[in-house]
């Protein structure tokens, strides 16, 4: 393993559903969060704003850390906190990083849609107290 990197995701909620993307350049179905790596001197809550207005044109308010996840392959280790966001405001508009979005529902079934890091980490949580 020859890098660390720190990462964050938003789980952005709407009428009982959750907000997941499609990267364009993914290899497989499984979709992701909004959200990405934080730069250097950048809070975890500021990479998170940044990351989810860059990827989705919207404005979210983190409320608080639901889990922590991590993904590690041959080359990298990716640690990562999820946080429950409220939706402020925006259109949702794509970068081209992602080429689809859904809104799931909320629930376990869903929750596997999404890579595997992130869904075991969702698969934890008790959907009805978000």
């Amino acid at each position: 393993m020859t890098q660390i990197n720190f990462s964050v995701k938003g789980l952005i909620i709407k009428d009982h559903h959750f907000l997941a993307l499609h990267k364009s350049n993914a290899k497989n179905n499984f979709l992701d969060l909004p959200g990405g790596k934080t730069h250097m001197k950048e809070s975890a809550e500021q990479a998170l704003l940044r990351e989810i207005e860059e990827e989705t044109n919207l404005i979210v308010s983190p409320k608080k850390v639901l889990s922590t996840w991590q993904f590690v392959n041959d080359d990298y280790l990716i640690m990562g906190v999820l946080y429950l966001c409220d939706l402020v405001g925006g259109d949702l508009v794509l970068s081209s990083e992602h080429n689809y979005y859904e809104w799931l529902p909320l629930n376990l079934d869903s929750a596997t849609r999404l890579n595997p890091s992130l869904s075991d980490a969702i698969c934890q949580l008790d959907f009805k107290a978000l």
